[in-house]
């Protein structure tokens, strides 16, 4: 039976001074001495990038931004000295895993600030630079943060760049595990350093983590999935906790981009009136609906005019709102529109295409597909169309990012 492979990464927030490196070593041993491979990646010690960018910037204006992206990553090598040292003193065979070391893995393009990994040199460099350490039983200790470009430069990942090393050197190696060690033992139900009585969640699907980076959560990265295997599990645990506590497990995937069509006629019904003032009216609404058997899926809304897109027998739907209307002064009218379909398009490379939803909109438009209305978030797009055309649009919309 193969050994385990773990690959860990100790953030700077954990990695204060010389008792937290002391302290994470233990934990790797102990792992290690269990019979498992483990691979360690280190970001610099808290607030030295910061302290390095202002001294490198202040040495001129016009410093080139790879002389930059050189001497911020020092940082990250102090790091993978000071851990290679604390594991060595604890009878630990560990080996420095630098840019300038000829077991490096990390090859990028010269985009210097957030230079992007060159993801057949990083297979090529873990499998023979890293895996005959660990073959031989020794620990790698890995600069997070930084690369090499294939002229030799050193560039720098962009903010959350040790996790993006991290993950890219688990997904080369087939780790079985990725561990996060962070100063917060997990994903917590909201940032417990401002909203009190928040929670760590067990478990998340990569889906419901990716939607939480993208929209700001400092705990993951969003870079990760883009560079997650689906078979991955990535475990976030507390630095008080050891390599093994619960913390928070990811695992899924998401993906790269997807185009699904919602499986039922959407009806959309526009109220006429403040609607979002008074929170009551909108909750009898909601439940108006529900007792309907109306699912709402989408609302959109303002001080004079609010839409409701649902899920549900339209006829019903329609007077159940209605009887609202009817009874308060603040709502005036209401007019509804039927046979709509929803098409949701999704993933992780969304972000990255400027201009989709303007495309897709003049690809349908020359077709004759009329979109009746759009949604973008950072996560999703979403388009309705005519129900007896749902297909044809979605087959369109498909192509179009294709050529995106």
């Amino acid at each position: 039976m193969a050994q385990k492979l773990i690959v860990v990464k100790y953030g700077g927030s954990v990695l204060e001074d010389g008792a937290a490196f002391r302290k994470a070593s233990e934990a790797v041993k102990e792992e290690h001495d269990s019979g498992v491979k483990v691979v360690v990646v280190v970001s610099a010690l808290k607030g030295v990038t910061d302290r390095l960018l202002v001294a490198a910037e202040a040495i001129s204006p016009e410093t080139p931004r790879s002389v930059i992206d050189h001497i911020i990553g020092l940082g990250e090598e102090q790091s993978v000295r000071l851990m290679t040292s604390a594991l060595k003193t604890i009878g630990v065979d560990a080996v420095e895993v630098t840019p300038g070391s000829p077991s490096w893995p990390i090859v990028t393009d010269e985009n210097y600030g957030d230079a992007e990994p060159i993801f057949e040199e990083c297979e090529s460099g873990a499998e023979l630079g890293v895996r005959p350490l660990l073959e031989r039983g020794r620990v790698p200790v890995v600069c997070g943060f930084v690369g090499r470009s294939p002229s030799g430069n050193i560039t720098t990942l962009g903010r959350g760049g040790s996790d993006t090393t991290a993950v890219i050197l688990a997904r080369c190696l087939g780790a079985d595990e990725l561990v996060l060690v962070k100063d917060v033992g997990g994903v917590c139900s909201a940032d417990p350093k401002k909203v009190e009585g928040a929670k760590t969640l067990e478990a998340l699907s990569a889906w419901e983590a990716n939607l939480l980076a993208s929209s700001g959560a400092k705990v993951l990265h969003d870079k990760v999935f883009r560079y997650k295997p689906d078979d991955l599990r990535i475990r976030i645990v507390s630095k008080d906790d050891g390599l093994n506590g619960s913390g928070t497990m990811i695992s899924g995937t998401v993906p790269e981009l997807e185009v699904k069509v919602h499986g039922n006629p959407v009806t959309s019904i526009t109220v006429l009136g403040d609607l979002v003032s008074d929170p009551d009216i909108m909750t009898y609404v909601l439940k108006a609906v529900g007792k309907k058997g109306g699912n709402v899926l989408l609302v959109k809304s303002d001080r004079e005019v609010s839409t409701l897109f649902v899920d549900g027998p339209p006829v019903e739907l329609l007077t159940a709102v209605h009887s609202i209307v009817d009874s308060t002064e603040q709502l005036k009218a209401l007019s509804g529109s039927d046979d709509l379909a929803l098409i949701e398009i999704r993933g992780r490379k969304l972000s990255d295409l400027s201009g989709a939803m303007q495309r897709i909109d003049e690809t349908l438009s020359s077709t004759g597909v009329f979109v009746k209305g759009r949604f973008m978030s950072q996560s999703s797009l979403r388009i309705l169309v005519n129900w007896e055309r749902r297909f044809e649009a979605s087959k369109l919309a498909e192509e179009t990012l294709g050529r995106l």
